[in-house]
């Protein structure tokens, strides 16, 4: 036998129809303006991006004029010293200083020359190469037959540009991975004779910013007027597939940003032709990238629409519930009357419902004397609160949280916030990981690329890193968190006040069994008088005023250095004011700290 059940209907009420019905225009609506909105963005986003992409070339084409007029200030400086040009003649003439002057000249006219490298962070070096029996002094004082080894000695121009070459002068201690800028000129006697050759270098990466940028959606090569390519080997291959088209662009475009296709991408190509270089720039980066990136920006704007949507429709549902809840209390109230309840509707008002309740008062009173002993029923709702005592809240539960919330992140395709929460979970284990008083260079380092890169969301400008440090510095001992205070100043007393894209720089040097670490910014830098107050306050004896914010980090980080190393070690600062802030630190080569 087949049993048949019945179907409960389930009724829907008049409000809930008439807010259906407006909820779902509603959500038509917005599905056709976000169809509308999304074509028109990608319209824009492609034109913010060209926008973006001719004002990164032009703040490229003012680093370049930035950096050659230090170089061309550095080159005019030395070659017009008539000191230093007096002694090499004396030297090629047969004659010597007494060892008094000998002391004089190399502690005062040469080192001034290493001193102008340390205090601009565009200079890599200034070096002489003398054509006369000298006493040489690294880095900057060599004879003639050191430059031999450079790959542009054989085929340099007087006052002319280099570019891309390693720092051959000792074989030796060749850094690979640093590939140099060089202006080079000789210095001459009043009669022709050549004194020396000198060249002031830079960084590839300073002159060319992001110039070895291995991003996949992203191409940057220079070429020079004979033809010769200088790009990163990440990019070689880059090149040798599209080397026609990027010829074609630098012969019809030599100024010019542009939209083009790239690599089947449509990208945004832009071309600088630099005489001063005698060559030709290019940049080329995909579209998508920076679509997406507009996306990511457009969508709190997106969010506050569809939030104010939500609120939009709560207002309504609310509006349509207060208009049918006198209806409602009426038909409720009604219901009572089957068990003969006593019951009284409102009457205020002058609306159908004020009426038809009068009605049914009416009906009401005539059937008082018969269900008089009807009371009114009562509803009691009771709300229990429930309270979540949390005592103590593990590491590893805060890591599993973190991880937990990313991958929710990057399931919506989140990632940005993704990147941000992994900065954050590395910085929870750097800063929480506190079993040693010294950690390695490279943990270090790495815990600032992940400060840097959480507090770049809160910027409308970027904050970029550039590292100069021998690979074999990465694993020297030092105090933890000693440099990411240095960071954290140059970004809240140098970079904010600037607001604008810059970088920070770090770089390690050895000099006499000392490790020096630099960390320098082109931010506002300080007056003397503040620089001063400064240096009095990190050296104090007694500590610093609480009060004082300023120096007080600074203060922390000199006072661990030399607890840990000794007090003939610890921080310095060097300042000028509008130009740049430098802090560096000097800790031992080779001491054995145990902790």
């Amino acid at each position: 036998m087949i049993k048949i059940r019945a179907v409960k209907k389930h009724n829907v009420s008049l409000s809930g129809k008439i807010i259906i019905i407006i909820i779902t225009f509603i959500l038509m609506c917005a599905v056709l303006w976000t169809g509308v909105m999304f074509l028109n963005m990608t319209g824009n986003a492609k034109d913010i991006a060209l926008n973006d992409e001719k004002a990164y070339m032009e703040a490229l084409d003012a680093n370049v004029a930035s950096v050659q007029e230090v170089c061309n200030l550095a080159k005019q400086v030395v070659s017009r010293n008539a000191t230093i040009k007096e002694y090499i003649q004396l030297r090629q003439n047969g004659g010597e200083l007494s060892s008094i002057e000998k002391i004089d000249f190399y502690n005062n006219e040469i080192a001034s020359i290493d001193n102008m490298t340390n205090v601009n962070p565009y200079l890599y070096q200034i070096r002489m190469f003398v054509n006369a029996d000298i006493t040489e002094k690294k880095p900057c004082f060599y004879r003639i037959d050191r430059m031999k080894h450079m790959e542009w000695a054989g085929n340099y121009r007087d006052n002319e540009w280099q570019i891309d070459y390693l720092d051959k002068v000792f074989l030796e201690s060749i850094n690979k991975n640093l590939h140099l800028a060089g202006l080079i000129s000789e210095i001459k006697d009043d009669n022709g004779k050549l004194l020396a050759v000198l060249e002031v270098s830079t960084s590839l990466e300073n002159l060319f910013t992001n110039y070895y940028n291995d991003n996949d959606d992203e191409f940057s090569c220079f070429i020079d007027n004979n033809g010769v390519l200088y790009c990163s080997d990440f990019q070689r291959e880059t090149w040798n597939i599209n080397r026609e088209k990027l010829l074609n662009y630098i012969k019809y475009n030599k100024q010019s940003s542009f939209l083009s296709v790239f690599n089947k991408e449509d990208s945004i190509v832009s071309v600088r032709e630099m005489p001063s270089l005698k060559g030709t720039f290019i940049h080329v980066k995909g579209m998508e990238d920076s679509v997406d990136s507009y996306y990511r920006s457009q969508m709190p704007y997106i969010f506050v629409v569809f939030i104010s949507m939500l609120v939009f429709i709560i207002i309504v549902v609310i509006s349509i519930r207060n208009i049918f809840k006198r209806f409602n209390t009426l038909t409720s109230e009604v219901s009572k009357i089957k068990d003969g309840k006593n019951i009284r509707l409102p009457e205020h008002g002058n609306d159908e419902i004020s009426a038809l309740g009068k009605q049914i008062n009416k009906m009401i009173s005539s059937l008082e004397n018969l269900n008089e002993e009807n009371t009114r029923r009562q509803l009691l709702v009771k709300n229990a609160e429930i309270k979540s005592l949390q005592n103590q809240i593990n590491a590893h539960f805060m890591y599993n949280v973190l991880e937990t919330i990313k991958m929710m992140a990057e399931i919506k395709e989140e990632f940005e916030i993704s990147d941000a929460i992994t900065s954050l979970g590395q910085m929870f284990r750097y800063s929480m990981k506190w079993t040693s008083g010294m950690v390695e260079l490279e943990e270090e380092i790495k815990y600032i690329k992940n400060y840097l890169n959480l507090l770049n969301l809160r910027f409308d400008y970027e904050i970029y890193l550039s590292l100069n440090i021998p690979k074999e510095y990465m694993s020297l001992r030092i105090p933890k968190m000693s440099l990411q205070p240095l960071v954290e100043n140059s970004v809240y007393h140098g970079i904010e006040n600037i607001a604008e894209d810059t970088y920070i720089y770090i770089k390690a040097f050895a000099i006499d069994n000392i490790v020096n670490i630099e960390v320098s910014d082109a931010g506002v830098g300080m007056s003397e008088q503040t620089l001063n107050e400064l240096r009095e306050r990190i050296n104090a004896t007694e500590g610093v005023d609480d009060s004082k914010e300023h120096g007080r980090a600074l203060y922390n980080v000199s006072q661990r250095i030399k607890m840990y190393f000794g007090s003939e070690y610890g921080l310095q600062i060097f300042s000028k004011e509008g130009v740049y802030t430098k802090v560096l630190i000097q800790i031992p080569l080779d001491k054995e700290i145990n902790l």
